[in-house]
């Protein structure tokens, strides 16, 4: 008699503590198992995959499953590398990659600002805070996407270096500016068309000040729901509300709902593909456009 399959997921991340949100999301997304690895490294990663698609044969590659994940982006890159290197046809099996969920909510965020605007092709965005994953990922987007971005920090050096890092890689405009103070916020932000904060949560990265000193016709978007959110008077619940004369916002929970469906149509891709796939923020920006399309 043919023994049922099962489908597994192995989830693999660098924190010491995998996280119970991913770990809900993909038994939400059909999987009979999931099955945590923290403290993944790149060398570990190796050996994990090795005998991830080895114990289960040719045939049953399908039916497993890779989520990288963790807070350290970078370290999740590597192992999402380390992964990929480890696989040869006949021995493979699909993978996406959500740090954190940092891809998934930044691809969320933008998506829903290009939706807004039509498009965000000869735009300015500009992101407060935008130093961390969330923030980085946004601006790799919307560069993509045919914007100029501007990221704000507290500390110059180090957003003018990550600004320098970001426009060497996307071969697009980006540009690190001291966001320290209201002052220091409206002199950057007057001038953009889109501002998306990705701070800290419980941190109101736009004050009322800045908020009504700026000029009518821009778009605001965050995603930080604890209170306070980050943008004075933008509620979470809030999709496309003006919040002050002549700027709409959208909210965290607003963005949230995109993000769950672009996360659980990527674990479901994962769970179900025939062929070795592996997911990013490109094809979770893909799947985020055609969602907002319908």
């Amino acid at each position: 008699m043919a023994t049922e399959r099962k489908h597994l997921l192995y989830f693999l991340t660098t924190d010491s503590h995998p996280s119970p949100f991913d770990i809900n999301m993909a038994y939400d997304a059909g999987f009979h198992a999931v099955i945590p690895y923290g403290d993944v490294t790149e060398e570990l990663a190796v050996l994990l995959v090795q005998d991830i698609i080895f114990s289960r044969g040719p045939k049953g590659a399908k039916f497993s499953a890779l989520f990288i994940g963790g807070n350290d982006m970078e370290i999740a890159e590597r192992v999402r590398h380390a992964a990929v290197k480890s696989m040869f046809p006949p021995f493979q099996v699909s993978m996406m990659i959500d740090p954190k969920g940092s891809y998934t909510t930044a691809v969320a965020l933008v998506a829903k600002a290009e939706k807004a605007l039509g498009g965000l092709q000869g735009k300015l965005v500009a992101i407060p805070g935008g130093t961390g994953p969330v923030g980085t990922v946004a601006a790799t987007l919307c560069v993509k996407l045919g914007a100029e971005v501007i990221i704000g920090s507290r500390q110059l050096s180090g957003v003018e270096r990550l600004a320098q890092q970001l426009s060497a890689r996307t071969g697009g405009s980006v540009k690190g500016a001291a966001m320290a103070t209201d002052e220091e916020k409206i002199s950057h932000l007057r001038g953009a068309d889109v501002i998306l904060t990705t701070g800290k949560a419980g941190i109101q990265m736009i004050s009322e000040a800045v908020l009504k000193a700026l000029p009518p016709g821009k778009l605001v978007a965050d995603v930080n729901a604890v209170p306070p959110t980050g943008i004075y008077d933008l509620s979470p619940h809030d999709d496309l509300k003006e919040i002050v004369p002549g700027i709409k916002g959208i909210g965290a929970l607003a963005v949230g709902v995109l993000k769950y469906d672009v996360e659980i149509e990527m674990l479901e891709t994962i769970r179900t593909s025939d062929k070795c796939v592996v997911l990013d923020e490109n094809q979770a920006l893909e799947i985020a456009q055609r969602r907002l399309s319908v």
